[in-house]
């Protein structure tokens, strides 16, 4: 797989996460939203946890946290982020469209995994995610947009619109909320402007 080869190269170049050009520690509005708004912690997935920014912050509020990538050395800087800040996550190391689990989730992340899955894989995506999910399932989703035709790039993340995103999900999810922002001075030849997205779906 073209992605996976390509985020190996970082993670190999990389001495810290910090190095990575994805890597953020700014947590998701709309995950810190839904969490707040949750009654109680339970079971939290995080699709494509990379470092573990995410999988220990739900980790640190009360959730039974699984994160998954298949990308060892990201589950190695991220166990190393979980045991330096004392909390417990269950690291699995997979690609998410063939993991098999029975576990259903109260909540699950997805920054920046599903728009590195190619067109021919988006219904085994929606597959998996409809398994984990109950009506009270959370999902928080992180997706770069497309703001107009020419907005494409040969390399880096898939850019599809907020419309293919509703319609994509649509009838099993629905959207609760939605937040986005362009960001400026990215790299080339991804940047040097891309619209980031952030959805809150829930099954109906």
């Amino acid at each position: 797989m073209f992605e996976k080869k390509v985020q190996e190269m970082f993670y190999k170049k990389a001495a810290a996460a910090e190095e990575l050009p994805w890597h953020t520690e700014k947590l998701p509005s709309l995950l810190v939203d839904a969490v707040s708004r949750r009654k109680s912690a339970g079971k939290a997935l995080d699709l494509g946890c990379g470092t573990g920014v995410f999988s220990v912050y739900l980790a640190k509020q009360g959730y039974e946290v699984t994160g998954l990538d298949f990308i060892p050395k990201a589950l190695e800087m991220a166990s190393k982020r979980a045991q330096a800040e004392n909390v417990k996550v269950g690291w699995i190391l997979a690609d998410l469209l063939h993991w098999n689990t029975a576990d259903q989730f109260d909540l699950i992340l997805d920054s920046g995994c599903l728009h590195t899955v190619t067109s021919r894989n988006l219904q085994r995506y929606k597959q998996q995610l409809l398994s984990w999910t109950t009506p009270q399932t959370d999902f928080i989703l992180a997706h770069w947009g497309k703001r107009h035709w020419f907005d494409w790039r040969p390399v880096g993340p898939r850019r599809r619109t907020r419309q293919t995103l509703l319609r994509f999900f649509s009838p099993e999810f629905r959207e609760e909320a939605y937040q986005q922002e362009v960001m400026t001075g990215v790299p080339l030849p991804i940047g040097p402007h891309v619209l980031g997205q952030s959805f809150w779906f829930k099954r109906p």
